[in-house]
């Protein structure tokens, strides 16, 4: 339909510390202080990137501007980040995760919902005008 929009969805599960798998992990016996250095930043980021637990992007499309609405409410009162948290951090995901605290972020981008909504607007403008 010529009167929808799409928003894209962003959500994120992520370790709320790293600080415990970095500490004792990450050292070097280098000289060289800028070659130390180096090496233990290259050992951080592998152990990072380990600990990635993806994101999952989705494009909602809206044809009515009353649900865009609500759907943005939503994601501004934290309605649909506790609504999210239900969906993505399951008991797999604690399982595997193991006594690691996990976060979820969401992330609906502004300039999407303006221009989402806009969209609508003129498409309902055009629909209603005598």
């Amino acid at each position: 339909m010529l009167g929808d929009t799409h928003i894209r969805l962003r959500v994120r599960a992520e370790y709320c510390q790293h600080e415990t798998a970095l500490q004792g992990n990450v050292f070097s016996n280098k000289q060289d202080p800028l070659e130390r250095q180096f090496e233990r930043f290259n050992q951080a980021n592998t152990i990072l990137k380990s600990r990635d637990l993806g994101s999952i992007i989705c494009d909602i499309k809206f044809s009515e501007l009353t649900y865009l609405d609500a759907f943005w409410r939503d994601y501004i009162n934290g309605s649909l980040l506790e609504a999210l948290k239900g969906v993505f951090i399951t008991d797999s995901l604690k399982q595997a995760v193991g006594h690691e605290a996990i976060k979820l972020l969401v992330n609906v981008d502004e300039e999407d919902y303006e221009i989402g909504r806009q969209k609508l607007l003129r498409n309902l403008m055009l629909h209603t005008a005598p």
